[in-house]
Parts: structure tokens; C-alpha cells; sequence
């Protein structure tokens, strides 16, 4: 990498909001087994860092990303190094997909296979109305992958996702919203103004009940109703505790 080049992942924390960027825009931002371990990086500092309130995901160059690189696909034919990167891919995605503080996931341009399954898994994803959404797996005699799997029929039911998981159906921006894939489509002039306003929505909501929250909307999925209530039951009286909650608490009175 040449003096001053950015890497193929990178991230810069900027007033609290942590972007990470994936930078070849020469290919679209294709995933490389290199970007893997680059992206397990980037996503636990963001965890970690105390700064980091929001974080963000991109693509450089007016693409999101175009899925994985050609180059991937021959290391996972050798049993040791496929065990080895599907592993860093697992542990990634699953740290992604937990974390407590707000992921946006910005789409602008293509967002193909295992680079839009990348995306999905923030809390909100905001695409520009013309955007390209697609998994093309089948296509390519393969499955979905990066928890593609996971994530489809959650989002839009099974009847949709069978629609874009096995007939690889390509997805416009606005069509995606329209079916509830994603949160917003929007024009590109207006992209960077609707990135700011949902940021400036998430961090207005109290962290800790953020957190709580997005835990157990995660966990619903897999519990019945006696169990969400247990578990709602559990976490009501400690965020009653919290100090975010007093200082609402009393704040409203003063007014």
C-alpha cells in the first residue's frame, strides 16, 4: 500500500459517529479474504470505543459493495483456510449483528450477495431510491451466505425472501422499502441529509434503553410469549433504575 493510501477498510470516528468504509472502488468494494479480517477489526474497536456512539457502514466510490471477490472463492475450496475465514466471517457478522449501539448501513449505487447481506445486519439500512439490491447466489450455484439465511425471512416473511433467495430477484432502492427489506429509500441529492437526521434521531434515544431494546427484539424471534414477557419482566425494573431514567424522570417534573 502506497504512503498516504487508505486500506481496504477504514474507519474514522468523527463526533461520535463511527464510519467504517470499504475502499475498492475500482471493483465495487468486492470482498477480499484480507477485508475480512479488516472488518473483524474495525467492527470490535467500534464496540469497544467509548467514543464511537453511532456507527456506520459504507461503501467508497458511489457503491456500496459487490459482494465477495473471485479471489475468495479459491480459498474456500481448501478445507483448513475456508474453516479459517468462514470462522472470521461468523464472528464478525454475529458482533455486527449484536451490537448495542445503533449501526446504519448506508447503500448507495450496488449492494449484491454477501456485500448487501453486510448490510442488513444494521439496525437500519437507507439506500437511494435507485440503488441495485440483489442476491444472486443461486445463480452462481450457490447459497446465501453472511446470514442471509438468518436474515430474509425475519425482515420481509418467507413468501419475499424465497423471491430474492431463490429466484435472485434484482431490487431497486424504492422497491426495497416498499416491502419492508430496508428502512428508507430516498433520492440520492437527499442521501446525505436523511444519513444525518437518522443519526441524529438514534442518539437522541436514552443508550441503555437502546441496548435493552434492540437485545430483545433480537431475541423475540426465538421465544414464545411467556418467555418475551419473562424477559421483559426482567429488564423493565433495571432500566426503572437507570440513572438515564431518573434524569428523563426528572427532567419531565421540572418542566
Amino acid at each position: 500500500m502506497e504512503q498516504g493510501q487508505k486500506p481496504d477498510v477504514w474507519s474514522a470516528c468523527e463526533n461520535g459517529v463511527w464510519t467504517i468504509t470499504l475502499n475498492r472502488p475500482q471493483v465495487l468494494n468486492a470482498l477480499t479474504i484480507e477485508m475480512f479480517y479488516q472488518l473483524r477489526e474495525e467492527i470490535e474497536q467500534a464496540e469497544r470505543a467509548e467514543n464511537a456512539e453511532v456507527v456506520v457502514l459504507r461503501g467508497a466510490g458511489g457503491n456500496f459493495c459487490s459482494g465477495a471477490d473471485l479471489s475468495v472463492l479459491a480459498v474456500l475450496r481448501e478445507d483448513t483456510q475456508a474453516d479459517e475465514a468462514l470462522s472470521v466471517i461468523n464472528e464478525f457478522l454475529t458482533r455486527l449483528h449484536r451490537m448495542p449501539k445503533p449501526v446504519i448501513s448506508v447503500i448507495e449505487g450496488a449492494a449484491v450477495g454477501a456485500g448487501l447481506n453486510l448490510a442488513l445486519h444494521a439496525d437500519f439500512v437507507i439506500a437511494t431510491n435507485n440503488a441495485l439490491l440483489q442476491e444472486p447466489f443461486v445463480h452462481l450455484g450457490l447459497t446465501t451466505d453472511f446470514g442471509g439465511t438468518y436474515l430474509l425471512p425475519r425482515l420481509v416473511g418467507l413468501a419475499q425472501a424465497k423471491r430474492l433467495a431463490l429466484l435472485g430477484e434484482r431490487l431497486s432502492g424504492q422497491e426495497a422499502e416498499r416491502i419492508g427489506f430496508i428502512y428508507k429509500a430516498v433520492d440520492a441529492e437527499r442521501l446525505a441529509e436523511e444519513v444525518e437526521k437518522l443519526i441524529m434521531t438514534v442518539r437522541r434515544v436514552p443508550k441503555q434503553a437502546y441496548a435493552v431494546t434492540k437485545e430483545g427484539l433480537g431475541r423475540s424471534q426465538g421465544m414464545e410469549l411467556e418467555q418475551t414477557l419473562e424477559w421483559e419482566k426482567e429488564q423493565q425494573p433495571r432500566l426503572i433504575a437507570h440513572p438515564d431514567f431518573l434524569s428523563l424522570i426528572a427532567a419531565k417534573r421540572k418542566k
